[in-house]
């Protein structure tokens, strides 16, 4: 009976520490409830890879790490541009924010399946991994995470890069195109005279960029890979559309 008590007594006591070490459950969902699909502005540029953006509790950003990071792996967010987040996760002394699906190429449940016998095996589908087009924000506790953080205290928190008041942006900003514009963005179709912002606004982040310098023009081709073997491409001449091509 003793040995009964005091196993129980010992289960009890590792099931208990990691709630008392971590964020309450309470405010974890009401986090993930309120933060999760929101969107900010980004105050930084971020790069493309797993290792995001780290801030910490009390403001401070790597920006010297944040922009080997980018010239290493690219830059995936400019400054301004209007992010959603994808997904919050959770650990004793960090909170991890992705933002448009994360800077690293994902696979979906399909790529990590294979068939055969033994050695003889090939993946189930054929599809090549989904790419990157976003990044992330590490934010670093000194102590453990804050058991009653609140959604509105961690958008503080995240504040040196994301500006959560302007997540209203798109909305404000298809107002204030012109008629023919706001059609377009509605329909998602870009038109000749966009800006960049419009076209992300209509059709979202490009797939692809490629430049060129024609005649002493420079241009640039945003590239939208479609279903099948489709592809649309959006040329700028001097930050406006100028030329739309299907193929």
């Amino acid at each position: 009976m003793l040995y009964r008590s005091l196993l129980i007594g010992l289960l009890s006591l590792v099931v208990t520490v990691p709630l008392w070490a971590q964020i309450s459950r309470d405010s974890k969902f009401e986090i993930l409830r309120t933060v999760m699909a929101d969107q900010a502005s980004a105050r930084i540029a971020m790069p493309f890879g797993t290792n995001g953006v780290d801030v910490s509790e009390a403001g401070e950003v790597d920006k010297q790490k944040v922009e080997a990071d980018i010239k290493k792996n690219g830059q995936s967010i400019e400054v301004g541009k209007v992010v959603t987040v994808t997904e919050i996760s959770f650990g004793d002394k960090q909170i991890e924010i992705e933002l448009d699906g994360g800077g690293k190429n994902k696979k979906g449940f399909l790529d990590r399946l294979e068939v055969g016998i033994g050695t003889q095996t090939r993946p189930v589908s054929n599809d090549d991994p989904k790419k990157a087009k976003g990044s992330k924000v590490v934010l670093r506790f000194t102590d453990k995470i804050p058991p009653d953080l609140t959604p509105d205290q961690l958008k503080q928190l995240l504040s040196p890069v994301l500006d959560f008041e302007k997540r209203n942006f798109l909305k404000t900003g298809i107002d204030a195109l012109p008629p023919e514009f706001q059609e377009a963005v509605k329909i998602k179709e870009a038109r000749i005279g966009m800006d960049r912002s419009t076209v992300i606004m209509a059709l979202g982040r490009p797939d692809k960029k490629v430049r060129e310098k024609v005649d002493g023009i420079e241009s640039e081709d945003w590239i939208y890979f479609q279903r099948g073997l489709r592809a649309q491409f959006v040329t700028f001449e001097n930050d406006v559309v100028v030329r739309i091509r299907q193929y």
